[in-house]
């Protein structure tokens, strides 16, 4: 039986929730929409085999649209360091540089400088030092060259209404590269005309240079060259292809909706309550053991918190913990810090190598496999302890709610990504990329088999981790090893050579991860409501006081508890992958 305050409580929450709904309009939501009447991007190769890259971007914000607060601009598949990405936003220094939830690269984050509706802003970025980004090219009559492949940051089709975008891409080969000596491909997608003469900077640098007014920026343009690889040190080029991987609705509906609602209060009321009296009863019941999150995490706060990591964002949305260990699982393997040694029983072994930039979860993670039996356990506790006080102190002053749906459409766009790829290589290199972030989905294991029905998958280079049976197929020719290119027969030196990959069929992929995942549980884990009871015990204990007689006892129903299309994946590309369109 529901008492008079729970009654009154509910009936409170009801109408408030009616009365927040009620003024909600399109303004309530962020849409971004703009164009860029010029885009210009300029890819330096250095002497040292490095490359730096100019941004030079004209934003005309739409009238109608949000405020244009932030900018993702996508980079390589490569090695970079954010603190070489200097940018400005009309004259003035960008006010925050930060790693990007939606693309492979970096988010700008304009703030007070944000681009009102109806104005224009002009955003420059310099991005120094990208490293392996240069690979092996021997075609035809050029042996011994580099190859160099590149698609600038374009911007989802969403948010880039560009038509008519006078956009210019140079590419500038190294010092000492003489004009007969370098050779460009025809570029792809590409609506200006395809041909570019050698010509010569200042300093006597030789570039290749196309320019359009018939362009946009929400297409995928690829660019290439290729010069001798004495131009630049052996040690710059690449022996094999680097993954170092690791996103709104109609108002009339909503409308509807509410409309809908407003009819039928009565109806949805006794609904409403039935529902929350059933979930309520259910949490304090049976599921109490499983609220590792400390109630307190729900004081109202201001704005979003951003900068959390995949794995962090699923503590926030109160995951089960097998799964949140799984994703620090599968994100160590993709770092190749850790290998699976054997799957029946499961056994998880550090492979030795220290990658930079580890988080201390991830380190956590790899010190508890150093011990066995029981201790693994206890060591994973701790683990998990740590990191829920750790999102317990970076979620302070922040809205728990506007973050948690900010990292829930984070999951969407991740999937958009991977389930709009054009072709399997993308849509593989972009599943790798965002793996962790997908896991969040409630959906995760369909969408995965869905995803990879009936189409091969193109193997990520941690997969020998994961899979111990598994030994790379070594191809043929002047490529070598796994992930490198290979010389293609047909097609002068302006075409683009032809590559393959290891791949196995898609539903193998997807039922080892899917399957993966489990065996962790069981393996690891073992019962998941007596290790997050260990957790909860620590993080979110269950309320007491004394009883009559002295002796402590639960207060009866007292406890009040908290009831990432962009990569590219052929061998010897460095492309950057699509841009968040913020």
């Amino acid at each position: 039986m529901v008492n008079r305050k729970q009654f009154l409580n509910i009936l409170l929450l009801f109408i408030a929730l009616i009365l927040v709904l009620t003024p909600l309009t399109r303004a309530s939501a962020q849409t971004y929409r703009f164009t860029l009447p010029v885009y210009e991007v300029e890819a330096y190769i250095e002497e040292d085999g490095s490359v730096t890259l100019y941004y030079y971007m004209e934003f005309l914000n739409d009238p109608n649209a949000s405020p244009l607060d932030f900018v993702d601009l996508a980079l390589p598949y490569a090695k970079y360091d954010l603190r070489n990405i200097e940018a400005t936003i009309n004259g003035n220094a960008m006010p925050e540089v930060n790693n990007s939830a939606y693309v492979h690269g970096a988010e700008l984050a304009l703030k007070k400088h944000a681009i009102p509706p109806g104005q224009s802003g002009t955003v420059i970025a310099t991005v120094k030092g990208i490293t392996d980004i240069l690979f092996p090219y021997d075609h035809g009559d050029r042996e011994n060259y580099v190859n160099f492949q590149f698609e600038p940051n374009y911007f989802g089709s969403e948010y880039d209404r560009s038509r008519n975008t006078a956009y210019r891409m140079t590419i500038i080969l190294p010092p000492g590269v003489g004009t007969e000596d370098g050779v460009y491909y025809n570029p792809e997608r590409w609506p200006g005309e395809s041909i570019s003469e050698a010509s010569t900077t200042t300093d006597g640098r030789v570039f290749y240079s196309w320019y359009t007014e018939n362009a946009n920026v929400h297409t995928a343009y690829r660019f290439g060259a290729a010069f001798p690889a004495s131009a630049v040190p052996e040690t710059a080029i690449s022996a094999e292809e680097e993954y170092n991987s690791p996103s709104a609705g109609g108002s009339s509906g909503l409308q509807r909706f509410l409309n809908f609602l407003r009819i039928q209060v009565p109806f949805w009321f006794f609904i409403a309550i039935s529902i929350l009296v059933a979930k309520r009863k259910k949490k304090r019941e049976s599921a109490r053991r499983l609220e590792y999150l400390p109630p307190k995490m729900s004081v109202a706060g201001k704005g979003i918190k951003r900068g959390l990591t995949a794995v962090e964002a699923g503590i926030l949305q109160k995951e089960p913990l097998d799964k949140v260990l799984t994703m620090i699982l599968f994100g160590l393997l993709k770092k190749q810090a850790v290998a699976v040694v054997s799957k029946e029983p499961l056994l998880i072994k550090p492979t030795g190598i220290q990658p930079e930039g580890l988080h201390e979860y991830e380190q956590d993670f790899i010190n508890a496999l150093s011990n066995i039996g029981l201790a693994d356990k206890i060591a994973l506790q701790k683990l998990c302890i740590k990191l829920v006080t750790s999102v317990e102190e970076k979620m302070k002053g922040f809205s728990l709610k506007e973050t948690k749906a900010y990292y829930k459409d984070i999951v969407r766009r991740a999937w958009m990504a991977v389930e709009g790829a054009q072709t399997p290589e993308i849509k593989s290199a972009q599943y790798d990329h965002t793996l962790e972030w997908t896991m969040l989905d409630d959906n995760f294991n369909a969408r995965t088999h869905q995803t990879f029905l009936n189409q091969p998958v193109f193997i990520p280079r941690w997969w020998h981790l994961y899979n111990p049976g598994y030994r790379p197929t070594v191809s043929t020719g002047t490529g070598g090893g796994l992930g490198l290119p290979a010389p293609s027969s047909s097609g002068g030196s302006s075409s683009k050579p032809s590559f393959s990959m290891p791949n196995i069929p898609g539903s193998d992929f997807a039922a080892s991860i899917i399957n993966g995942a489990a065996g962790f549980s069981s393996g690891v884990i073992g019962n998941l409501t007596g290790f997050t009871s260990g957790v909860t015990s620590r993080t979110n204990p269950v309320p007491v006081t004394l009883s009559s007689s002295g002796s402590k006892g639960f207060r009866g129903g007292g406890g009040g508890g908290s009831s990432c299309a962009c990569a590219c994946a052929c061998a010897g590309c460095a492309c950057a992958c699509a841009g968040g369109g913020r």
